[in-house]
């Protein structure tokens, strides 16, 4: 049950994910050989197709997780193996290598090609196994970043939390949200929306990187929630520049009327007139350095009560965990930036 998805998910962030088949396509019986001695000694299994005839029934059973395909199987150019690899929808999903003459290199325009990586021959006999590696770890950290702001995402968020609470050193954790964004949203477009998120994401991680250095770690969870991490020491400093900074710039993303008013007029389902207050941050922080957190489970439910608290407060706050709350006055906050 349980143990065995977080083991899996240990796997999958360690960089040896539990897939390792590589489906390689060529014509020289010697080369595939080689390759294949190469890519079995790094521990990848091989699956060769005959005589470019693909079994897609056992393929699908057990997909790969990359495709090595060279120039010249079945008689075909570089583009023409890439075209018809990319149009194919089981393997057209799949990170694609060429193998390709050194002398063909200049002739190919890799900018339409649309593979992912070449190796070309000759090459040394580890070089393959290798960027075989670098290919699936580029591909693994892409598929988890978040496609808006390029921060990490859960699978990342998750190892993250994991490694910290394991090292047994203090550290703090903030879930940061805006308040007021669906509404936003709603009246603005997505566009406006995103807009206001990749900004975000540049205060949150100039702050964090000036503040923590290399030892802080920016997340995106999802939508408009982030995750931070840092020293105890340096947490709340990042909080209150995070905070100052926000309220600084978050009002030009509104039309001149509704920044004047301070906030959206709208009307709900029913007919029912809201106001909703020009966006702001809550973050609530959770450190171990009062307790013992011996789970990123237990992070996440302490978390989620503290951002209530924050919830619950107009503005932009931070909540932390030992139960101070502070709530600085945004308009006294934004002069001090």
């Amino acid at each position: 049950g349980h143990g065995r998805i977080s083991n899996h998910r240990r796997l999958l962030m360690s960089g040896s994910p539990g897939n390792r088949r590589i489906l390689l396509l060529h014509n020289d019986p010697a080369e595939i050989t080689r390759v294949t001695t190469g890519l079995n000694r790094s521990g990848f299994s091989v699956i060769t197709a005959e005589a470019g005839r693909l079994a897609m029934h056992e393929l699908v059973h057990d997909p790969p997780c990359l495709v090595l395909a060279a120039e010249g199987t079945n008689g075909r150019s570089a583009d023409t193996l890439a075209r018809e690899l990319r149009a194919d929808p089981f393997l057209g999903r799949l990170p694609l290598i060429i193998l390709v003459r050194d002398i063909r290199v200049n002739d190919l325009d890799w900018a339409t090609l649309g593979i992912d990586d070449y190796i070309a021959v000759p090459y040394r006999p580890d070089e393959v196994p290798q960027r075989v590696r670098l290919c699936l770890s580029r591909l693994e950290r892409s598929l988890d970043a978040n496609p808006l702001t390029r921060l990490p995402g859960n699978s990342t968020i998750l190892h993250e939390t994991t490694t910290r609470i394991e090292s047994g050193a203090p550290f703090a954790l903030a879930y940061l949200d805006l308040d007021n964004f669906k509404s936003f949203n709603d009246r603005y477009g997505y566009a406006r929306g995103d807009e206001v998120l990749v900004v975000t994401c540049r205060i949150l991680t100039t702050v964090v990187s000036e503040l923590a250095g290399t030892d802080g770690f920016v997340g995106h969870v999802g939508g408009d929630d982030f995750v931070f991490m840092s020293a105890p020491a340096t947490i709340e400093a990042i909080c209150q520049t995070l905070i100052k900074r926000f309220d600084l710039v978050i009002p030009d993303f509104y039309d001149p009327e509704d920044r004047a008013k301070g906030f959206i007029d709208s009307v709900d389902r029913r007919g029912n007139h809201e106001r909703f207050p020009i966006m702001s941050l809550s973050i609530a922080v959770v450190t171990n350095e009062h307790r013992t957190i011996s789970h990123p489970g237990d992070v996440s439910k302490i978390a989620s009560e503290l951002k209530k608290l924050a919830k619950s407060q107009p503005g932009s706050v931070y909540v932390k965990d030992n139960r101070k709350t502070e709530a600085g006055d945004p308009a006294s906050d934004s002069h001090a930036a």
